[in-house]
């Protein structure tokens, strides 16, 4: 509980900036435990769906996020994803419920964390992911 008070009050404090079409949004400044990834949550037995988060590109440190679909892809309305770079700088995009739906985010050539919410058509939120990403070269 802490820890949510936490967050809240670093997305509060951290000045954040709306793109055009409401589809993106970057934050500058996290909290001190903002590389810190928390707990997740499960969908319900019969509403799971596959999201799939890929390396980084070792030449251009991007993320490629893909929803890959599943048994509760009609009871999503919304997948919510953030990327928060090592350099404190976070992302936050919003990825169609759409089987090979992808989204692409700027990564930094160091250790990124990345989270995304579920939001079933009951209204209700949950955290699926919450991971770090590393840079990894090739060789």
């Amino acid at each position: 509980m802490l820890f949510v008070f936490l967050l809240l009050v670093g997305v509060a404090a951290c000045g954040c900036t709306q793109a055009p079409g409401g589809t993106s949004s970057v934050f500058q400044g996290t909290s001190q435990n903002g590389m810190i990834p928390g707990p997740t949550e499960t969908l319900p037995p019969d509403q799971t769906v596959e999201i799939q988060i890929n390396e980084k590109n070792p030449i251009y440190a991007t993320i490629s996020v893909y929803f890959a679909g599943g048994k509760g892809q009609l009871a999503v309305k919304d997948i919510r994803v953030v990327v928060t770079r090592a350099d404190g700088q976070a992302t936050e995009k919003h990825l169609e419920p759409i089987k090979g739906a992808e989204l692409k985010f700027d990564g930094t050539k160091e250790t990124d964390r990345i989270e995304a919410w579920v939001t079933l058509n009951t209204g209700i939120d949950y955290k699926v992911i919450d991971q770090l990403v590393p840079y990894r070269t090739r060789g």
